[in-house]
């Protein structure tokens, strides 16, 4: 699996999470912070996920740094619109 393929994967997987289970922004910042590292997302170098991925993970910082499920869904589905 290339790079390009394996950023798109990590982004589905968040999607999915997104999708699947009941939204809580606090939930999905400890599971987008854990993938981060699970990922070693560092090694790809993509500006656009890091900042997608910090804005997430963000979120356990308080309510004022929540986004919405829509808003999240937005900025993820964006990103493997412009890679896909």
């Amino acid at each position: 699996m290339n790079e390009r393929d394996e950023k798109l994967r990590l982004v589905r997987e968040v999607i999915d999470f997104v999708v699947e289970q009941p939204y809580d922004p606090e939930v999905l910042a400890k599971f987008v912070y854990l993938k981060s590292i699970d990922a070693r997302m560092y090694r790809y170098g993509d500006k656009r996920l890091n900042e997608i991925f910090d804005v997430l993970g963000g979120m356990s910082a308080g309510e004022e740094f929540f986004y919405s499920r829509e808003e999240v869904l937005e900025m993820l589905n964006s990103f493997i619109s412009d890679n896909g």
